[in-house]
């Protein structure tokens, strides 16, 4: 036993690879571990991502990998396969960024031809190439001249799997479509039969009777769609003007609306989630927006969407999970708009008000459990320059317990309104509660001193007002006023003036 254990531990990363591979496919079903055991070998270097995929090449049962392999929102109800389990973990470790030199992106390259060429309707296959061909590394070295007969052989094979891929996921299908573009994989005979097609600008196509044979498809979701969707929840428009107020983020209406739209593909629901909000964030910044509304949508983006996220957390199942969504979001954002930290102490740029969005965003992720805090690092490409509130994640009814013995906390906890932390949300939960008690108490003074505090500086009000609807907020100070009688306590005056200002809100 000692001898086959020395044996093991002095076997190259090819050899070993290959092993694990041929001991596990003897077996009918996978084993649930293997995918751990094997994210640890390659997280501590033992085997690469290459020798894993030349190994899984290698394998005489790797024409195993079916498209009924490929669900990866849980829908199949069978197990995936060996293949299907690996292609998997090492989409999510390349998300992770493992690639980070470009003679190891050509060599991985390289070695996925065979696959591409035997698997063209395979959609985790698709979703690795996809990752693979979007890394930070890539998008550096397959721009220009460099490798152009090793990407002229990528993107002929790529075509077949575009084409099988349409029917069943064109968002996946016109991600490699833009790749296979942006990297000039196109060979002549292609861009000539594109020129083609496009000499066809004068004829009269609806001439053609092929409309009785095309089928009509289901909605189509895309990246400006689910842009429009969130952002028109925080804007609204009246009288051709910017109404700059946070409409309600109704939880249940958003999450109905993404269910009917994305069906069971949680993951790529979750991701284009994330990349929407960073997207609005971005566009707020380019069009010069005032202070108060980049605050807001950082604050949407920080302290509201990893609580909503947590709504999906248990339904990403492995090998997925929702860290390698959070990291295939970050790597699409715009990296003009959150540059690295290295380069955000350029002041010259435009962008240092929303240069740390990415950190805070992480480490909210961190503080609400969706993401270890050791993974912040190697998301974010960077060491952080922040860390998790020294005070924890906030729990509602500590903080309403706090505020019912010391009021004056209730003024501390509306200025961390203002902090982008991820602890807002229980905070404007404890501040409804504490009004709610108050004007069941019939307490005024404690009242006026919320409201003022509220009134007093708007981007706080602004975040309650993602947790809360304005109507469930100002209901029991409406009832109040409407039932007060005026000789019950000389502060009347000054509550309502209070409460006049944040209704005309």
């Amino acid at each position: 036993m000692e001898a086959k254990a020395a044996t093991i531990l002095a076997a190259s990363s090819e050899t070993l690879a290959s092993a694990l591979i041929d001991v596990v496919s003897k077996n009918q079903d996978v084993d649930p571990r293997f995918s751990s055991y094997l994210e640890a070998l390659l997280d501590t270097k033992r085997i690469t991502v290459i020798d894993l995929l030349v190994a899984t090449v290698r394998s005489p049962s790797a024409s195993q990998i079916q498209p009924a392999d490929t669900s990866l929102d849980g829908s199949n109800a069978e197990r995936p396969s060996l293949y299907a389990t690996i292609l998997q973990l090492l989409t999510k470790k390349i998300a992770s960024g493992i690639i980070d030199q470009e003679a190891m992106l050509f060599t991985f390259l390289e070695k996925l031809l065979p696959l591409i060429t035997q698997h063209t309707s395979s959609i985790v296959l698709g979703l690795l190439v996809s990752t693979t061909l979007g890394c930070t590394v890539a998008q550096e070295a397959l721009i220009g001249g460099k490798a152009k007969k090793l990407k002229l052989t990528f993107g002929r094979r790529l075509t077949p799997l575009i084409n099988d891929l349409s029917p069943t996921n064109i968002q996946l299908a016109s991600a490699l479509s833009y790749y296979q573009k942006q990297y000039d994989m196109l060979d002549e005979s292609s861009a000539n039969l594109r020129n083609s097609i496009d000499m066809l600008g004068g004829v009269d196509l609806s001439a053609l009777p092929f409309e009785d044979t095309v089928m009509d498809t289901g909605p189509v979701v895309t990246r400006a769609g689910l842009y429009i969707f969130l952002n028109a929840l925080q804007r609204k428009t009246k009288s051709s003007q910017l109404c700059e107020r946070p409409l309600q983020f109704n939880d249940v209406t958003v999450m109905n609306f993404l269910n009917a739209r994305y069906k069971s593909d949680i993951p790529t629901l979750v991701t284009d989630l994330i990349l929407a909000a960073f997207d609005i964030l971005a566009n707020a910044m380019y069009r010069a927006e005032p202070q108060r509304i980049i605050t807001i949508l950082r604050s949407f983006l920080v302290n509201k969407l990893p609580v909503f996220l947590g709504n999906y957390a248990a339904l990403i199942f492995p090998p997925l999970s929702i860290e390698a969504c959070i990291g295939q979001a970050l790597l699409r954002i715009d990296p003009n708009a959150f540059p690295s930290l290295s380069q955000m102490f350029d002041f010259s740029s435009r962008n240092s008000v929303v240069s740390e969005a990415r950190q805070e965003f992480l480490f909210s992720c961190a503080l609400h459990q969706l993401i270890p805090e050791g993974s912040i690092e190697l998301l974010l490409g960077d060491v952080p320059m922040q860390s998790l509130p020294a005070s924890g994640r906030y729990i509602k009814t500590d903080l309403v317990s706090q505020c019912t013995t010391n009021p004056a906390k209730i003024e501390e906890l509306i200025g961390e309104l203002e902090n982008m932390e991820g602890n807002a949300g229980e905070i404007a939960g404890a501040l409804f509660d504490i009004i709610t008690m108050l004007c069941n108490n019939n307490d005024t003074m404690t009242l006026k001193g919320i409201c003022n505090c509220l009134v007093r500086k708007l981007e706080t009000l602004d975040t309650v007002g993602l947790f809360c609807s304005p109507q469930a907020l100002l209901q029991p100070l409406c009832h109040l006023l409407d039932n007060w009688q005026g000789h019950e306590d000389q502060g009347t005056i000054d509550v309502g003036k209070g409460l006049v200002a944040i209704d005309r809100l």
